[in-house]
C-alpha cells in the first residue's frame, strides 16, 4: 500500500467515526429529549421540588419583591455620582445580587420546565424570553462593569477595549427590568396584550386618518394660502393691504402662528384643530381672512366655517375616536380570553380540592389524636357560640373606644384605660386558647389568626409604651399607640365575614 491509499483509508476512518459519533449523539438526545437541559429527568428529585416551587404563589410574589427593590436602586442612578463614593459602592453591589437572584429565578424555571424541547419548556413562553433576555442583558453588564475596573495593560489591543466600551450601552438596558413586572401582574398583562392585539386595527385607522388630514390640506391651502396675514401696529385698523402696511412706521406685515401656506404647515394646523385645543381662534382666522396681501376684515365669509366644524366632526370626533373604540374593543376580546383561561385553571383547582376532599374523608381529622380535654376545647373554639360571644366583645369594646373625646374627666379617663386592659387579656386569652386548640401550624395557616396575632402584640404593645411613657422612658408620641386600638375594629369584620 502506497502513501496515498493509506491517507485514502485514514480519511475514510474519520468520516465512520465522525458519523458513528454523531449516530451515537442523537440517540443520547433523543433518549433524554424529556430531560431538562438533558440532564434533569422528569422523575429526578430535584427537578420535582423545583417544579413544586415555581408554582407557588410566594415564589412570584418573592420575584416581584426583589423587582420592586431593583426598580428603587435604579432610580437612585444619577451622573453627578462618583466613581469613588459610598453610594456607588453600594449601587454596584445590588446590581449584582439582583442579577445573581434573577439568574437563580431563570435557572430554576429552566431546570424545573426545560429549557427549549417539549410543550411546557421556558422558552415556550414569550414572557419568559423576555426575563431571559433581560438577564442575560444584566449579565453582560456585570461583565462590563467588571471589565471596567480593571485596569488595562500596554499590551492590550485597542480592538478589545473599543467592544468593551460598545457593550457598556447594555447598562443602558437595565431600565427595562421594571418589565419583568408585567408577567406575574394579570392586569398589566391584559393591558399589554390589548395594546399589542390593537396594533394592526390601529394602523389601519392611522390610514384612513392621514387620507382625511391630506384631503383637508389640500382644500385649507386652496382656500387659505397666503391669507392669514395681517398687519401689526397702532393703527392697524385703518390699512387694507401689504404695502399701506410696509409703508407706514412702527407697523410689521406678520403671519398667523398656524396657516395653510403649504402641506406642512396645514397638516399641523389640522393636528392642533383636531386636538380640539385652540380651534376657535383658528376658525375665527379663516372667516376673516380677505385674500393674498390683504388686511383680514371681521366675519368676512361665514361660509368657511363649514371646512372648520366638518373637520372637527368627521375627524376630531368620529376618527379618533375610532381609536379607542378599537382598543376597548380589543380589551374585551382579551379580556374573554384571559376569563377562559383563568376558568380552566379554577377548574383544575376545584378538581385538585375534590380529590383531596375525597382522600381527607378517607382520613382520620387532625384533632382525632387529641387528649379529651383538648378536643373539647377545639370544639369550643370552632363553634360558632364562640365567635359570637367575641364579636359581642369586639362591639363592646368599640363601643368603650367611640366614647373617648377631647377634655375627659380623668375617672372616665381611667374607667375607659382599665377597659382596654381587660378587652386586651380577653383576646389574649382569646388567642392562647386557640393556639392550644388547634396547635401552632394549624393556627398560624389562617390569615385571620395572623391578623388577631399582630393586633394582640400591638394592643399589648402598646399599653407597655404607653406606660413607659407616663414614666418618661420613651419619647414616643401616645395618639401613635392608641391608634393601635382601633386595629380590634377589624377582628369584629372578621367575625361577620366568617
Amino acid at each position: 500500500m502506497d502513501f496515498y491509499e493509506i491517507l485514502f483509508l485514514f480519511q475514510v476512518y474519520q468520516i465512520y467515526s465522525i458519523h458513528s459519533c454523531a449516530n451515537r449523539l442523537c440517540k443520547y438526545f433523543q433518549k433524554r429529549k424529556n430531560y431538562s437541559l438533558y440532564i434533569f429527568s422528569p422523575e429526578n428529585r430535584v427537578r420535582q421540588k423545583l417544579k413544586c416551587l415555581v408554582i407557588k404563589r410566594s415564589f412570584d410574589h418573592l420575584t416581584l419583591f426583589f423587582i420592586a427593590l431593583n426598580c428603587i436602586t435604579l432610580t437612585m442612578e444619577r451622573p453627578s455620582l462618583s466613581a469613588t463614593s459610598f453610594e456607588r459602592h453600594f449601587l454596584n453591589i445590588t446590581n449584582i445580587i439582583f442579577t445573581i437572584l434573577f439568574t437563580i429565578e431563570m435557572m430554576t424555571k429552566v431546570i424545573a420546565h426545560g429549557l427549549i424541547c417539549g410543550s411546557d419548556t421556558y422558552l415556550h413562553n414569550r414572557w419568559n424570553i423576555m426575563d431571559g433576555l433581560l438577564v442575560i442583558i444584566s449579565i453582560v453588564d456585570l461583565a462590563t462593569m467588571s471589565r471596567g475596573t480593571v485596569i488595562p495593560s500596554n499590551h492590550e489591543s485597542e480592538g478589545a477595549t473599543r467592544i468593551f466600551s460598545m457593550l457598556r450601552v447594555f447598562r443602558l438596558l437595565r431600565t427595562l427590568r421594571p418589565l419583568r413586572v408585567i408577567n406575574r401582574a394579570p392586569g398589566l398583562k391584559l393591558v399589554l396584550q390589548t395594546l399589542i392585539s390593537s396594533l394592526r386595527p390601529i394602523g389601519h385607522i392611522v390610514i384612513i386618518c392621514c387620507t382625511f388630514f391630506i384631503i383637508f390640506g389640500i382644500l385649507g391651502i386652496q382656500l387659505f394660502k397666503g391669507k392669514f396675514y395681517y398687519c401689526e401696529g397702532p393703527f392697524a385698523h385703518n390699512v387694507t393691504t401689504r404695502q399701506q402696511c410696509e409703508e407706514m412706521a412702527d407697523h410689521h406685515w406678520k403671519n398667523q402662528q398656524y396657516n395653510f401656506d403649504n402641506l406642512g404647515q396645514a397638516l399641523l394646523c389640522l393636528f392642533v384643530l383636531s386636538s380640539r385645543d385652540g380651534w376657535v381662534q383658528m376658525m375665527y382666522n379663516g372667516i376673516d381672512a380677505v385674500d393674498v396681501d390683504m388686511q383680514p376684515i371681521r366675519n368676512y365669509n361665514t361660509a368657511r366655517l363649514l371646512y372648520f366644524i366638518s373637520f372637527l366632526l368627521l375627524v376630531g370626533f368620529f376618527v379618533l375616536n375610532m381609536f379607542v373604540g378599537v382598543v376597548v374593543e380589543n380589551f374585551h376580546k382579551c379580556r374573554a380570553e384571559q376569563e377562559r383561561e383563568e376558568k380552566e385553571t379554577y377548574k383544575a383547582k376545584c378538581a385538585l380540592e375534590l380529590e383531596r376532599r375525597r382522600r381527607r374523608r378517607h382520613e382520620l381529622p387532625y384533632y382525632a389524636h387529641f387528649s379529651p380535654w383538648r378536643r373539647r376545647l377545639h370544639h369550643i373554639c370552632n363553634s360558632k357560640y364562640f365567635d359570637l360571644i367575641i364579636a359581642a366583645i369586639i362591639a363592646l369594646n368599640v363601643l368603650t373606644m367611640s366614647l373617648e373625646f377631647y377634655l375627659m374627666p380623668p375617672a372616665l379617663d381611667m374607667a375607659l384605660d382599665y377597659c382596654n386592659y381587660i378587652f386586651t387579656i380577653v383576646f389574649l386569652i382569646e388567642a392562647i386558647l386557640k393556639i392550644i386548640a388547634l396547635g401552632p401550624l394549624k393556627y398560624f395557616k389562617d390569615k385571620w389568626n395572623q391578623i388577631d396575632i399582630i393586633i394582640v402584640i400591638l394592643s399589648i404593645a402598646g399599653i407597655i409604651v404607653e406606660k413607659m411613657k407616663n414614666g418618661h422612658i420613651l419619647p414616643i408620641n401616645p395618639t401613635i399607640i392608641r391608634v393601635m386600638r382601633v386595629l380590634r375594629i377589624a377582628r369584629g369584620n372578621q367575625k361577620f365575614s366568617r
